[in-house]
């Protein structure tokens, strides 16, 4: 808890008198970060959105009403397919690219326009160490200019989308599991059946084999990339953002985001 406390105040991610809307997934980093931020004493909303795949999303939803009920508090519940009026699998075959790399865009877009929509001026998610290391790892190696650019612990709002703040990237995998199991939250354990063959997942292997060898080597990595690397590589953002002239979400290609893009092609 101290830990995340620190890196809140080292990257100036939030203070008091913020309104943080939390994405939580019913994972133990989410809902530890709950836990957290409202033991800290921040004005934290959770927002849980229910995707359409089945048992595992009514697993996910328990797992954020009980650690609702632990801590005294009213989760957002907002359902994909009806907040954004698709079909998520339908949208899917138009989008043509990877079920994760979709279902983040989605998530991402619900979040941005339901805080624009409600006051709030924080985004903050759950990412630990181990995922930014494994994100980190695999831009590099693709060498995906577009994210490394945008893998930052904080992202400054601008006029589409509130800040977006990521507390606990000090914080691995396994101690997560250990403040969960100590706090007695109740998290989903398996992960999503459709991320089995997602990279992200090897790249956590290799990155913990390394560790064991190297103790320190993921802090060391991504630190030292959003201290020294980034700021050399990324001095200013490259790309132009333009506004959606249907939802006036953001966008990078043409007058349309990617949601109104594939609505039109429905």
């Amino acid at each position: 808890m101290h830990q995340t406390e620190r890196v809140i105040k080292h990257f100036n991610m939030f203070k008091k008198n913020d309104n943080i809307l939390l994405a939580v997934s019913g994972g133990k980093d989410s809902l530890g970060l709950w836990l957290i931020l409202k033991e800290l004493g921040f004005s934290v909303k959770a927002l849980h959105i229910i995707m359409p795949f089945k048992e595992y999303s009514e697993k996910s939803l328990e797992k954020v009403k009980s650690c609702a009920l632990k801590l005294n508090d009213e989760p957002i519940i907002i359902e994909a397919n009806k907040y954004l009026e698709i079909d998520f699998f339908k949208a899917l075959k138009i989008y043509k690219k990877p079920i994760c790399s979709f279902c983040g865009k989605v998530k991402r877009y619900i979040l941005s326009t339901y805080a624009n929509k409600n006051s709030y001026n924080i985004i903050s998610t759950g990412h630990n160490l181990d995922d930014e290391t494994a994100f980190l790892l695999g831009n590099i190696l693709h060498w995906h200019t577009e994210y490394l650019e945008k893998q930052n612990p904080v992202l400054e709002s601008n006029k589409f989308m509130p800040k977006k703040v990521k507390p606990l990237i000090r914080i691995t995998d396994e101690e997560m599991k250990l403040f969960a199991e100590i706090s007695k939250i109740d998290y989903i354990e398996e992960s999503c059946p459709y991320s089995k063959h997602a990279k992200s997942i090897f790249y956590k292997k290799i990155l913990s084999e390394i560790e064991a060898y190297m103790p320190g080597t993921k802090a060391f990595f991504y630190l030292q990339y959003i201290e020294n690397i980034k700021g050399m590589l990324f001095s200013k953002s490259s790309e132009e953002l333009k506004e959606c002239r249907i939802c006036h979400y953001q966008t990078y290609n043409d007058d349309l985001c990617f949601l109104c893009r594939i609505k039109s092609k429905y």
